[in-house]
């Protein structure tokens, strides 16, 4: 048996695939027409927000050595903090990922809208989006090695037009079109920088990818660290480009109302053919971070119901050792998510699918900042555990940062989700009783 799960485990580069594919995602081919609402001036918005994500990219990366063989955020705060706000990470961390999960199914529609505008009918949407939900489900139920291959497949497609976009696009640059478009959001220019993180924050969502599926991967106190560095590296420069490029291309106008902003500004360079063929690496790379993304939740909840601090039967596994049942819940959940945010287009839908799914994700990596100051003291040099006091202090206020910049009605909603998990709390101490 052990030599069966051995052979199912997954090295280096697919770790890095996995984190480069969570974080691109849906992101990299909609964020450009979200951004479209701020403007150009989002691209002072990506300086600061590296700064924040790099020191939280070191934080997971040594939290990972710390705990080799934890599930990512949830394990790292449960042994600095303790069962409740292991628990409460691992709820918001799971109800996050839930509701993100139908982002990308929203932008799947986007582009399939563009090659078949029959699909804009919002019953063919539904119906196509449960049915990849089921699909996806399936896959992952076949085991983590299938999804490793997908994954990396559809990256290896979908990374043509991302790297075209961002290199050769510059040749179609037009800075008069980029100004034009620097600040349409009518805020103080500090205002509408600050509007623009959380959008932006979307991008790094999935650094900890890697952490989070350690026990399938090899020589995890090696592979993790360095697939969630590199990642976070190759992920941020191909959105940055991309989104810079994309504005200099198309119109702001144009592009803020656009569901499918990378075929448009295909299609302004090359015409409507090339607008096609990138709707189709758009499609295969969102379907390959959906199959990223679903293995990630059902290890983080397994794990979670594990240690008792979650309902058992997400801990219920199948011959391959995934938790089938508890991929399943998912998959309802993720089909209510849908039938909820289902709207006229995919960029609406888009939109506000984000921005409820990133302040979620921001509470478990506020404490995993905090985290590494707890677990470091006793296990990381002098010298290099000051450097991780001040990463850990850099990347949690970061964070909070980004929260007070999110919609307050948002943010409002996410404060009572987090503050609804102590009651969920009691009654998981209850059964587990």
């Amino acid at each position: 048996m052990q030599n069966k799960l051995s052979g199912a485990r997954i090295g280096l580069l697919a770790a890095i695939f996995l984190v480069v594919g969570n974080m691109l995602g849906s992101g990299v081919f909609m964020l450009p027409a979200s951004l479209a609402a701020v403007g150009g001036i989002s691209v002072i918005g990506w300086i600061v927000a590296m700064l924040g994500v790099l020191a939280l990219a070191l934080v997971f990366a040594k939290l990972s050595n710390i705990l080799p063989h934890g599930a990512g955020p949830y394990s790292y705060v449960r042994s600095a903090f303790g069962n409740f706000l292991g628990y409460q990470t691992n709820y918001v961390y799971i109800l996050a990922s839930w509701i993100a999960n139908v982002s990308m199914i929203s932008v799947i529609m986007g582009y399939l809208q563009n090659i078949f505008p029959i699909l804009i009918d919002q019953t063919y949407s539904v119906i196509i989006q449960i049915s990849i939900i089921i699909l996806f489900t399936w896959l992952n139920i076949k085991g983590a090695k299938i999804v490793s291959i997908l994954q990396s497949s559809a990256l290896l497609l979908a990374i043509i037009p991302i790297i075209s976009m961002a290199t050769i696009g510059w040749m179609w640059f037009d800075v008069d079109t980029f100004m034009s478009g620097w600040n349409v959001s009518h805020l103080s220019p500090f205002m509408a920088v600050n509007s623009s993180l959380n959008n932006i924050m979307w991008a790094f969502i999935g650094i900890e990818s890697a952490c989070v599926v350690s026990a399938v991967v090899k020589r995890p106190k090696r592979n993790i660290p360095l697939a969630t560095v590199c990642g976070v590296i190759v992920a941020t420069l191909l959105y940055v480009s991309t989104c810079t490029v994309i504005m200099g291309i198309v119109p702001n106008a144009e592009l803020v109302k656009s569901s499918a902003p990378f075929a448009v500004a295909l299609s302004h360079v090359f015409g409507y053919n090339a607008s096609i063929l990138v709707s189709i690496c758009a499609i295969a790379n969102c379907l390959g971070a959906l199959a990223g993304w679903t293995l990630v939740i059902g290890q983080m909840s397994k794990a979670a119901a594990d240690d008792g601090l979650f309902p058992k039967i997400f801990s219920k596994t199948n011959a391959r050792g995934i938790p089938a049942i508890g991929l399943c819940i998912l998959a309802f959940i993720m089909i209510l998510v849908v039938l909820v945010t289902i709207s006229p287009t995919a960029n609406e839908q888009f939109g506000k699918i984000i921005t409820m799914s990133v302040l979620l994700y921001l509470i478990p990596y506020i404490y995993s900042g905090f985290a590494v100051i707890i677990l470091g003291r006793q296990k990381i040099p002098k010298i290099e555990y000051i450097m991780y006091v001040v990463l850990g202090i850099t990347a949690s206020i970061f964070c909070m940062w980004s929260i007070l910049g999110s919609d307050p009605l948002y943010t409002s909603v996410a404060f009572i989700i987090v503050l609804s998990s102590a009651f969920f709390y009691t009654q998981v101490e209850k059964v587990n009783k």
